[in-house]
């Protein structure tokens, strides 16, 4: 039997972490079972990606700067999803963003279904709508599903690429002049003030052990032009490190191609998020990479943290306990230890091809009969 034609659509050009996920999934997909194609509105990294993994591309504007371009592109980009997928004769759409998501609803008939893998955790009425009428959703922890009122949501935990659990160490301690024995603390993701980075520098300032840890900042400005709260926070950021006296003890690295060698290096990464979160990727990636981790318990997090055991959970805001779990753990070798072991155990069920073999059978249950 050939391969099933299978319509996979975002309204998101630059890489985050819900793009990460898309890659890692077309990157693992049976090809004998499924012939993936992306539907993007321009070019940009995301179609240089897809091209490496040898998925075509087609152009479709969906979404915009203002709401009122986001609503209004929805039912035209509806109309073109529908009429792509049955010029390739796909039965299934797989909308990988919000945007992305409403049109996908609105392209469904009986010929064609949409599966809503849903990264972004949103209370919207309207939202809510909509995904319940997916022919299909996932979502990566039961709180996301919880947040939408979707009830019949497939559960799948995001995958992680093969090189984080093989994870080594580029060199970056003497690059950054951090003398061996310094503790090594990491936040990595987007710079956007819902990823707590301002309570991690309040913490971080509160450690006055010796040697004092270093922090190294792991992460860009994406979605800026879309999410008015991101625009300007990089300078916001870099304000409060000097205003704290971090300067010399704070790395700001930019965006990364691969973590993975970074996380091998830390002595823990650090998910300090002040907002709902539905699964973040870098904790998956950092216990695979047997980086211990220190997060917010908020949203889907304690599904993938088991205080204690495989990470340390802090009350979400709250610079004081934040700061009292970094110095335990950098205080304290068997503690990192206890949770890069208990990390690694959870990772096993992050494998990617697992990750994919399940996206995939929920994309058969959902097509339409021929």
């Amino acid at each position: 039997m050939p391969a099933a034609p299978i319509l996979f659509c975002s309204h998101v050009v630059e890489i985050g972490g819900a793009e990460m996920v898309l890659l890692d999934l077309l990157g693992a997909l049976d090809r004998e079972r499924w012939q993936p194609h992306l539907v993007v509105p321009r070019e940009g990294p995301m179609t240089d990606a897809v091209l490496a993994l040898d998925v075509p591309t087609f152009p479709l504007a969906i979404g915009g700067k203002s709401a009122l371009t986001k609503a209004c592109s929805v039912p035209f980009a509806a109309g073109r999803l529908r009429k792509q997928a049955r010029h390739m004769r796909a039965r299934v759409v797989v909308a990988t963003s919000m945007i992305a998501g409403y049109a996908g609803v609105m392209a469904q008939h009986r010929d064609l279904a949409c599966v809503w893998h849903l990264h972004i955790v949103t209370k919207s009425r309207l939202a809510g709508f909509f995904v319940r009428r997916a022919r299909a959703v996932i979502v990566p922890s039961r709180a996301g599903a919880a947040a939408v009122g979707c009830k019949n949501a497939h559960v799948i935990g995001n995958g992680v690429a093969d090189r984080y659990f093989a994870a080594r160490g580029d060199g970056l301690r003497q690059r950054l002049q951090v003398p061996d024995g310094t503790p090594l603390l990491g936040i990595v993701g987007r710079l956007d003030p819902h990823k707590g980075h301002l309570v991690l520098l309040e913490a971080l300032a509160r450690l006055t052990n010796a040697p004092q840890p270093h922090l190294v900042v792991a992460g860009g400005a994406l979605f800026a032009d879309g999410i008015a709260r991101i625009d300007g926070f990089a300078g916001i950021l870099a304000r409060h490190i000097e205003a704290l006296g971090l300067g010399r003890r704070v790395h700001v690295l930019g965006p990364l191609a691969d973590t993975a060698p970074l996380l091998a290096e830390l002595d823990a990464v650090v998910v300090p998020s002040t907002a709902m979160e539905s699964a973040p990727r870098t904790i998956a990636e950092a216990q695979a990479a047997g980086c211990p981790v220190v997060a917010s318990a908020i949203g889907g997090i304690p599904e993938m943290v088991a205080d204690g055991t495989s990470g340390s959970l802090v009350p979400p805001g709250d610079v004081a306990e934040l700061a009292n779990a970094l110095a335990a753990i950098t205080r304290n070798p068997a503690l990192r230890e206890r949770l890069r072991a208990g990390g690694r155990a959870a990772a096993a069920a992050y494998r990617n091809q697992a990750f994919a073999q399940r996206c995939s059978d929920v994309f058969a249950q959902a097509m339409p009969p021929a």
